[in-house]
Parts: structure tokens; sequence; C-alpha cells
């Protein structure tokens, strides 16, 4: 059981769990064949994130070890919450940009569209089910697994943070198996793994996670709402653009402080 606490071990681990998760719930949909799949696929949404961190917490438990220091669910204060929000809103906008960028150079892939239609729905409670999966249940869950148990188990093994960061973030963006999002996840991973190292705490990167992807999930229901003042000739507006750089700027600067490291120690 100890292996898993390997580097070598913590790669095979998150892939299994990743392919059990994956199996499983795609094993529901070809066994029950629901008829009413618009209810049954943001429910096979939440049990699949809920499905990729069970081995893990069932491991951590069978073995006695310590949840809040093995998978970093460390305390943070205000200010950390403050300047992981701020950071984390100008971060998003700058992957914005940069993914619409992107689709100039690159064709967006056609289940785009189909992948956009699946989060926007006009039924209330189906809205409610795919929100809870998308955005807080992924953003704790994938937070879990990567940041919380796999990174940390990789700065331990090797004893480099910085290899440790990269190469975990390059496996996060990997196994979401888009080629066309690779470069917009592998950055935002970037960022999430420095965040949960400075704090040694998953809940920063947890908040960036969540606001990532839900601004996608507002964009994919109430796209209208943004139009006008942030979209601009299929970009993001230059002064929101401007804003989003100086706010994460800001993010960082404070991040990288003295005084932050000093608010780690509750």
């Amino acid at each position: 059981m100890s292996f898993i606490f390997t580097p070598r071990g913590a790669f095979f681990f998150v892939t299994l769990s990743l392919v059990f998760s994956g199996l499983f719930t795609s094993g529901l949909i070809l066994l029950l064949k629901p008829t009413n799949q618009f209810l049954f696929l943001p429910l096979t949404l939440i049990l699949g994130e809920l499905l990729l961190v069970a081995p893990l917490l069932f491991i951590i438990a069978k073995s006695e070890r310590n949840f809040i220091e093995v998978l970093r669910f460390n305390k943070i204060n205000v200010r950390i919450i403050f300047v992981s929000i701020l950071l984390s809103i100008g971060v998003v906008i700058i992957s914005d940009e940069l993914e619409r960028i992107i689709s100039l150079i690159f064709s967006p892939p056609e289940w785009l569209d189909e992948f956009g239609h699946f989060l926007s729905v006009d039924d209330p409670i189906i809205l409610i089910l795919i929100f809870l999966g998308a955005v807080p249940l992924a953003a704790i869950c994938e937070e879990i697994l990567f940041r919380g148990f796999l990174q940390q188990v990789l700065e331990k093994g090797w004893q480099d943070v910085t290899r440790a960061v990269l190469l975990g973030s390059l496996f996060f963006a990997l196994v979401h198996l888009v080629p066309y999002w690779a470069i917009q996840i592998y950055m935002l991973a970037l960022i999430m793994g420095y965040m949960a190292w400075v704090t040694n705490s998953i809940f920063p990167s947890m908040i960036l996670h969540g606001i990532n992807n839900g601004i996608a999930f507002s964009f994919a229901n109430w796209k209208t709402f943004f139009d006008g003042w942030y979209d601009w000739n299929g970009h993001v507006s230059p002064i929101i653009l401007s804003l989003g750089i100086a706010i994460a700027i800001i993010g960082f600067k404070q991040f990288s402080s003295q005084q932050l490291a000093k608010d780690r120690e509750l």
C-alpha cells in the first residue's frame, strides 16, 4: 500500500482512479440505457467526480494516515482566500483570451458545441445538477487527487518542487484528453500547483479551479450577459483583459510576498 505514496506509484494510482471512474460511469450508461438522458448524464457526472477520489480516501483510511496532511487540507485565512480569488479572476480572464487566440490558429473541434449544449439546459433541476458536478465537485475532487495527493507525493519523493509542479501539471493536462485545451489547462494547472505549494493547502487551487469552471458554465448558459462589456470582436474586451492582467500581477506578487508565507502559520 505504501507503493502509491511514491512518485511512480502515485502516477499509477491516479491513472487507475481515472480509468475506474470513466469505466464505471460509462458502464452504467450502457447497462441501464436510460430513457431520460438529460437527467441521467448529470448524475453520472456527479458520480464520476466522486469516484475519482473514493479509492484514495479508502486507502488513506485503511492506512490510518492523516487526511489533512496527505491531502493538504490545511486551513487558510481570509487574506489568502481574498488573494486566491483575486489571482484566479485575473488568470481565468487571461486564459479565456488565450483560448480565443488559439481558435484563430486551430479550428475548435466539432464536439465543443455539443459540450456547450450539454452544459446549457432549461430545466432548473438538471441545471443545478450539472453545476454541482462541473463546478464545486470537479474543483474539490480533482484538486484532492492532483494537487492534494499527486503533487505532494512528487514533491516529497523527488525533493524538487519545480519538477513536481511541471510534470504533475503536464499529467493533469494530458489526462483531460483534449489537445485543443492542452495549453490552457497546463497553464491553469501550473498556477494551481504553485498556489497549493506556496500555501501548503489545496483550498487556493480549489478556488481557481472552481472560478474557471464556474465562468465556463456561465458562458454556456448566459452568454448574452457577457455581450457588449466582456466580448469584443471575438476577443476579451481590452479593458477587461487589461484589468485581468493587472489583478493577476497583483495576485502573484501577493502570493510571492513574505507576508503570505507568514500567513501560512495560523
